[in-house]
């Protein structure tokens, strides 16, 4: 895994895209969630993750999980908490990540090379982009993963009976 460190790093245009977004509304600060269109990000929400954040204790909840990540892992996690999912030591950080962006109130970037079920890798890239609901915290996550050609290593990620049809 990887973070990068510069926004010129970044290959998808997919997560590009959404950077572009995410500083075109936000200000001063943090966009706020209600800034988030789905029109205006339509090429973009079939990889889109919305998280909500709990404050105390920490805790990063799904609240919607697009198309492509649920082909990608076979799982649908839509209402879901990250700690539950992942162990504590799991290879990726994830609960870090959220926390490092909830604290500097700025996106974080980066990507994965993940094994595949026949002992390939498969690299893709994500990036976690904080919101406030109205208020001055961060209260939501909109985040992207950008798979690249997800057809010609979907057979190696997901078994055929977790596929659904097109």
């Amino acid at each position: 895994m990887t973070i990068y460190t510069l926004p010129a790093q970044i290959r998808s245009s997919l997560l590009r895209s959404l950077q572009a977004w995410w500083l075109a509304k936000r200000g001063d600060d943090v966009p706020d969630r209600a800034d988030l269109d789905p029109a205006d990000l339509k090429p973009l929400l079939r990889n889109l993750f919305i998280a909500d954040v709990e404050h105390d204790p920490f805790r990063i909840r799904y609240r919607l999980v697009g198309t492509r990540a649920i082909e990608a892992t076979g799982m649908d996690i839509t209402g879901r908490y990250l700690d539950e999912l992942l162990p504590a030591d799991h290879a990726v950080p994830w609960g870090e990540y959220y926390r490092r962006s909830y604290d500097t109130r700025q996106p974080l970037f980066g990507a994965i090379d993940a094994p595949t079920r026949t002992g390939g890798r498969f690299t893709y890239e994500f990036g976690l982009f904080p919101l406030r609901k109205g208020g001055r915290t961060v209260d939501q996550f909109v985040a992207l993963e950008d798979y690249f050609d997800l057809g010609s290593t979907l057979e190696e990620l997901v078994e055929w009976r977790d596929r659904k049809a097109d």
